[in-house]
């Protein structure tokens, strides 16, 4: 049974105003954002990747289509974020939450998490092709047009998802609820496969009967 456990935040955090000047400093003496609260933040394309964050808030901040390829996240929480085209790729989460955000066209490819939350946010477009995800919870999210492709996916909790026209091609969706999920058009091999194992309701199996060119009366 899945146990998820919400990243919990130190009382006291640095407050950084100035993200330039902070990344300048991380890239200079090669440290990492620890314990760090950004706030409000405005500005675009910036290059984060390799770096390490821990026990970081990340709020209300847009930083659409910066590069945190290869970043590590411990115990960070993205709240009220525009993430739009950002890459993630090749990145690590652990213990981490994305609430309101918007997170369109976002890369997550190769990534690894375990323990990440995503609530009322939107992941249109974004690709975790490759990726690895145990002990996911999603809830209130819209991840139409998503791509899952050849993804590892252990342990997920999906409620009130929006899982329109999305990918999920050789990816086993074992034990998936979908029942609370909208999965018109979703893709998977001919074959359907991957569904093998997956909790659907009586629309969600005809739809996929048809797919399969079964005939339900």
């Amino acid at each position: 049974m899945m146990k998820f456990e919400a990243p919990r935040l130190p009382d006291t955090l640095i407050t950084i105003e100035n993200i330039e000047k902070e990344l300048d400093s991380i890239r200079e003496y090669k440290t990492d954002f620890i314990g760090m609260s950004f706030s409000k933040i405005i500005t675009e394309r910036l290059d984060f990747s390799g770096l390490y964050f821990k026990d970081c808030l990340i709020n209300g901040c847009r930083l659409s289509g910066s590069d945190f390829s290869g970043c590590t996240f411990i115990n960070v929480v993205f709240k009220g974020c525009d993430l739009s085209s950002c890459s993630f790729s090749g990145g690590y989460f652990k213990c981490c939450s994305f609430v309101s955000c918007k997170g369109i066209g976002a890369s997550f490819k190769n990534s690894g998490h375990i323990n990440v939350g995503f609530d009322n946010s939107n992941f249109e477009l974004s690709d975790f092709g490759g990726s690895k995800l145990k002990n996911i919870k999603i809830a209130d999210c819209d991840f139409s047009s998503a791509l899952f492709t050849s993804c590892d996916i252990k342990l997920i909790e999906l409620k009130n998802v929006k899982l329109i026209n999305s990918v999920f091609f050789k990816t086993p969706m074992k034990d998936f609820n979908l029942t609370d999920c909208i999965i018109d058009g979703m893709t998977v091999s001919d074959t359907a496969a991957e569904l093998r194992g997956a909790v659907v309701n009586v629309y969600q199996a005809a739809m996929f009967a048809k797919i399969l060119g079964l005939i339900v009366e």
